[in-house]
């Protein structure tokens, strides 16, 4: 729970989770609180630090959720800028870039990146040596300023779109439940609306996860080859 509050876990995780929560707390207000004994309305204590309690814990759960779910669909490392702009193939990097991030990776690690005959050879096993080498240069870099923001950067928009996919069905649920069940048309607007809202990031996550994860990995090999 901790890791909720340090920079990193605040903007990356908690504030995706707060931003995946409206259509949750519209189902809670509009659906479920009308089906309680209404003997409870004059209990507001025990009602509003039930809402506290019940946001607390989506907020927990989500955060988690997203996490796992853009991770396993919508992030693959062995195909992530960090290992993509190595390969020999890729254009991302001038040779002369790519030739002095290897010349530092022989002489800090004593491993070699893949040339053009191994990426030619068994594209796959390239890719997962360039994966184990960029680990490697994560670590020696550390957690810098810029890097760390560019990290933040990404994490918050890869979390924002996989908390997006059960968001997206949370509102499809409330324009169903609004619109045949509870007839809410105040609700049914608003859970259309939030529909729009959490689609447009699934529709557009993969130039989204490329430009920010293209960013994160040019800013990581500048602060490595800056690095002692």
């Amino acid at each position: 729970m901790s890791d909720l509050f340090n920079e990193y876990g605040r903007k990356a995780r908690l504030f995706p989770a707060l931003l995946c929560l409206p259509p949750f707390l519209l189902i809670k207000h509009f659906a479920i609180d009308s089906l309680l004994d209404p003997s409870l309305a004059g209990k507001l204590f025990v009602i509003a630090l039930g809402d506290v309690s019940l946001a607390a814990v989506l907020i927990y759960l989500l955060s988690q959720v997203n996490r796992f779910i853009s991770k396993t669909f919508f992030e693959d490392k062995a195909r992530f800028p960090t290992t993509q702009m190595l390969l020999p193939s890729s254009k991302e990097l001038s040779s002369d870039f790519r030739s002095k991030i290897e010349s530092k990776v022989t002489t800090d690690f004593r491993l070699s990146l893949p040339n053009s005959a191994d990426e030619m050879a068994d594209l796959e096993n390239a890719r997962l040596r360039i994966n184990e080498i960029v680990a490697l240069i994560i670590n020696k870099v550390g957690s810098g300023k810029l890097l760390l923001q560019h990290n933040t950067e990404y994490g918050f928009m890869r979390n924002l779109i996989g908390g997006s996919v059960i968001s997206l069905i949370a509102s499809v649920a409330g324009i169903v439940l609004f619109g045949l069940v509870f007839m809410n048309n105040t609700a049914y607007v608003i859970s259309m609306a939030l529909s729009v809202c959490y689609l447009l990031p699934l529709l557009f996550s993969r130039p989204i996860l490329t430009r920010y994860g293209k960013d994160y990995a040019r800013i990581l090999f500048r602060e490595y080859l800056g690095s002692n």
